[in-house]
């Protein structure tokens, strides 16, 4: 199910982060204006795969019949370095709130002192010269020792909503780690799932090649025996040869690309690079090809987009944080109230001095006012304005970046359908064609040569779709990473 997130919709943004200012102070932020979006997607609705809106797109993966693939993105989850980067800077995010928000509260402090001194020598002052000599004596202090205690208590009183300013800052910005969060898992997710795409499409590539590799072998040792007998010339032979050594020559490229993309699922599942060697072996049920990459795909609107999207979202925090920042930069140049109270209870004892006791209250009120700050105040309010337009600015390119990465995956996605499908009818044509050029052979109508040749034609359309269904199944990744896939909001771990 999609997780809607209503403060965060491009309509009504700045009403909305005006409202939120107007419960927190008494100053007037100019918020700017609305970001205009599309009704609906053009793409999407070109799109014949494309289901009505209500699929669950938070843990897409689930959707695919692929155990392993499954197993890898949930491990990732879970031991991502990156993840747990992101979720401790959540945790400090929100420690800073709370600091943030001890402003709008009293500050209450108990004390006590205790101790005991001893001056046995105090030196004597000092004197201007003097025309005969004089010496003063030594001064002997007895000895004394105190004790006190007492409570004190301070509170800023807010009537101008600076502190609560500050505290709504705070608060926006921990909102901000957290989509900075969910955009780590959703880029985690989509990582492991091209990496593990790749890997498999790699694999069937190489077993392309090897059966590829059999038959141009095959078709050189043809060729050769033609030749011996007089019945081939030297050019069938060196063609034969220049394909089993074009042929070769991709093995170890291909191998070297499948040890790369283990070694970088070991890491983003939280594992040493060594950790994977190799993926469990296909099945029927989970064939871990192209087949397994749904057809339909989910009917999505761009107001369902901008709630989804973690950078979009965490941009609208970032502005409403900026414009809190600003309301209190503002509330600088007006009067701040104090309020305090103090109360002590202490003793004293001087030598054989009868010992003394003091006990005392006192409350009172302050105010603070302004007057000549060399233009600091005026200076961090404008400093403070320029960073809301520039966060504002920043959320209108990213909301415009989200609309645009849909209509792409969209468009590619729908072109590569189409591609797949054609290379799909050109491959079962090839291997059709190797069929009847073999049948025809086994009849004895026709010779090995267009036989082997026709097999590795059918080879090579098969090596040409298994890319075209690669190309396909990452721009679905890609998809469901525009649309904000990926993600979900959950607790936070030892929270």
């Amino acid at each position: 199910m999609t997780t809607r997130h209503p403060v965060l919709s491009t309509k009504g943004l700045a009403a909305l982060i005006s409202l939120s200012l107007a419960a927190c102070t008494t100053i007037k932020v100019d918020m700017p204006a609305d970001v205009p979006t599309p009704v609906a997607f053009d793409e999407v609705g070109k799109s014949a795969n494309a289901t009505a809106s209500g699929q669950d797109i938070a843990t897409w993966w689930h959707g695919i019949a692929d155990p392993t693939l499954i197993q890898l993105i949930d491990k990732g989850m879970a031991a991502n370095a990156d993840i747990r980067v992101a979720v401790a800077r959540v945790k400090e995010a929100r420690t800073v709130v709370t600091m943030a928000e001890s402003a709008l509260y009293p500050t209450l402090m108990a004390y006590g002192a205790t101790g005991r001194q001893k001056f046995n020598d105090v030196s004597a002052p000092s004197l201007p010269p003097l025309p005969v000599p004089v010496t003063l004596p030594a001064l002997n202090v007895p000895i004394s020792s105190f004790n006190g205690s007492g409570f004190a208590a301070a509170w800023e009183v807010d009537i101008f909503g600076a502190r609560r300013s500050d505290a709504e800052a705070a608060r926006q910005a921990a909102l901000a780690y957290e989509e900075k969060l969910h955009g780590a898992q959703m880029i985690v997710a989509g990582d492991i799932a091209s990496n593990y795409i790749e890997a498999r499409s790699i694999e069937r590539r190489m077993d392309v090649l090897a059966r590829s590799l059999t038959t141009a072998q095959r078709l050189q040792r043809y060729a050769q025996g033609r030749f011996d007998a007089g019945h081939a010339n030297r050019y069938d032979v060196d063609r034969a040869q220049a394909a089993v050594q074009a042929l070769g020559a991709m093995q170890a490229p291909l191998q070297s690309l499948l040890g790369a993309r283990l070694r970088r699922l070991a890491v983003l599942t939280g594992q040493p690079p060594e950790a994977l060697t190799s993926l469990p072996a296909p099945t029927a049920s989970a064939p871990a090809d192209g087949s397994v990459i749904p057809d339909q795909l989910p009917g999505i609107l761009p107001s369902d987009v901008l709630e989804r999207r973690p950078d979009v979202r965490g941009s609208a925090n970032q502005v409403r944080a900026l414009a809190a920042r600003l309301g209190s930069a503002k509330a600088e140049v007006l009067p701040k109230f104090y309020l305090g109270f103090l109360s002590n209870d202490g003793h004293l004892e001087i030598g054989n001095l009868p010992s003394a006791s003091s006990s005392f209250t006192a409350w009172g009120a302050g105010v603070k006012l302004p007057i000549f700050e060399g233009g600091r105040i005026q200076a961090n309010i404008k400093a403070s304005d320029a960073r809301l337009e520039a966060a504002a600015a920043q959320y209108e390119q990213a909301v415009m970046s989200a609309l645009e990465d849909v209509e792409n995956a969209y468009s590619a996605r729908r072109a590569l359908d189409q591609r797949a499908q054609q290379l799909t009818t050109a491959w079962r044509t090839s291997s059709d064609g190797a069929v009847h050029a073999e049948k025809l052979f086994n009849e004895g109508t026709g010779l090995l040569q267009p036989v082997l040749e026709a097999q590795l034609g059918a080879l090579q359309r098969e090596d040409d779709l298994i890319q075209a269904q690669t190309a396909r199944a990452l721009t679905t990744v890609l998809l469901y990473k525009a649309i904000g896939g990926g993600w979900q909001a959950a607790p936070l771990p030892n929270q």
